[in-house]
């Protein structure tokens, strides 16, 4: 008898708690929390997946669940904001990322005017709806961020990387994957070694993108004053801008050619004794400036 009271408490406890074990030895999650309209979330959940939905409730909600070999879950708040964490062994640190053994699913919901951080290892990310700053670090796994984001940073060594939003600026780095951005604004970075590079944005200030492999491709406004700066080595350089664009040009690469529809013209130059092709021209004064430069690709120049 006692035995059995026992258990009926425990059982009661798990429930209260918002945890209950499924058969395949994994955590059930359901747990809310009150929040700050626009606070801080930070979420942590090294392998499986997380995605974090915007809703116009002052308090978060998790749902989803613990790999069965999970160390534990806590959700804590105080006034800086409210924190999310999965514990997992160490000796995870090298879990294969297709056994579901070791897999959580985290699905969240948080005010809309939070800034999001999730950090991960080895999960998929999705960050949806938010207006405040977005912030993700991920070894692997790809990320995906949609919504009106201030600011949207994003870190990865492998996994693709999407951000669709509406007037954010963006910092990216990564080593392989590709990267698709549209709606940046403002300033936009880009670091990568492998891997397609394909902007659009509107009245972008400052444009840096650093690339090894992989096309880079911005199409879009940019502001009256600023700077456009793309480095690569076998990656050709692709720009759709406006035809009334006003800036001076700085073209540049080795192996490549060099077509521009603006400055027409202006002709390709080789300097005596340098292996490098250049285009040096202007359409107006030189408060933009934009400087494209490649080792062995082509740089391309379109005007819309």
């Amino acid at each position: 008898m006692r035995r059995r009271i026992l258990l009926t408490i425990f059982s009661f406890c798990t429930l209260a708690l918002g945890l209950a074990r499924t058969a395949e030895g994994q955590v059930e999650l359901d747990r809310r929390r009150p929040a700050q309209a626009r606070g801080a979330v930070m979420i942590h959940n090294a392998f499986g997946s997380v995605t974090v939905r915007a809703w116009d409730k002052n308090e978060v909600q998790v749902r989803g669940t613990l790999a069965a070999g999970a160390e534990g879950f806590d959700l804590d708040g105080d006034k800086e904001g409210i924190s999310l964490h999965v514990g997992v062994p160490d000796a995870w640190d090298h879990a294969p990322a297709e056994d579901a053994a070791f897999r959580s699913t985290l699905e969240i919901s948080a005010p809309v005017g939070s800034r999001i951080s999730v950090e991960t290892v080895n999960a998929t990310v999705q960050v949806e709806g938010f207006t405040g700053d977005v912030e993700v670090e991920t070894v692997n796994g790809s990320v995906k961020v949609v919504g009106p984001a201030a600011r949207v940073r994003v870190e990865s060594m492998t996994g693709n990387v999407e951000v669709r939003a509406t007037a954010a600026a963006l910092e990216i780095r990564t080593i392989s994957g590709a990267v698709v951005a549209q709606g940046a604004a403002k300033e936009v970075r880009v670091e990568t070694a492998s891997g397609k590079v394909d902007l659009s944005g509107n009245a972008v200030s400052a444009l840096e993108i650093e690339s090894t492999t992989g096309p880079v491709s911005y199409r879009g406004s940019l502001a009256k004053t600023g700077a456009v700066r793309i480095q690569t080595f076998s990656s050709p350089i692709a720009l759709a801008l406006p035809k009334t664009t006003r800036a001076s040009f700085h073209l540049q690469t080795f192996g490549g050619k060099i077509q521009s529809a603006f400055c027409t013209g202006t002709p390709v130059t080789r300097e005596r004794f340098e292996p490098f092709k250049r285009l040096h021209c202007a359409t107006g004064p030189e408060e933009l400036e934009i400087e494209l430069e490649t080792h062995d690709a082509d740089i391309t120049l379109t005007a819309e």
